[in-house]
């Protein structure tokens, strides 16, 4: 039986979701393929297959183990407002993304999300952020040239 455990669900849920994913992006236009180096496939391509791969490991790896209780430990109640509030602030991110651009918003809710996730240190947070953030803008704006939005301030 498949559920045995955590590590199987998760597993078993990572490879069908992964093939959804891989079949979807199998069904884009092939129109521009012709004017790119790189297929607008290659990336969601590469993450099916490398998430298919991963949920497989997971999944045997929930095989061999023994079977027990798929929920062992109750979460606590500041998990679970935890995991509330992340799921809010990315649909918060989603909302603000066409109406404040790539930058800022990707700004706000990495600085937020590892605040929720316990860094407290506010330079090392801001630094990791401009760098992470930064470089993101730069690969996918300058080198790859894919458009980001664009907030009111022009970037």
């Amino acid at each position: 039986m498949l559920t045995k455990n955590s590590s199987t669900i998760l597993g078993s849920a990572l490879v069908l979701f992964s093939g959804g994913m891989l079949y979807l992006v199998s069904q884009f236009s092939e129109a521009a393929e012709e004017f790119r180096a790189l297929s607008p496939k290659f990336f969601p391509q590469m993450l099916s297959w490398a998430l298919i791969f991963l949920g497989a490991v997971i999944l045997f790896q929930g095989v061999r183990r023994p079977e027990k209780a798929v929920f062992e430990i109750r979460p606590t109640r500041e998990a679970v407002v935890r995991a509330v509030s992340f799921i809010l602030l990315v649909g918060g991110n989603l909302y603000l993304l066409p109406r404040f651009g790539f930058a800022l918003t990707s700004t706000l809710f990495m600085m937020f999300s590892q605040h929720l996730l316990g860094e407290r240190k506010f330079l090392l947070n801001f630094l990791r952020t401009a760098l992470f953030v930064g470089a993101l803008y730069y690969l996918f704006s300058v080198l790859l040239r894919v458009p980001l939005p664009i907030g009111p301030w022009g970037y």
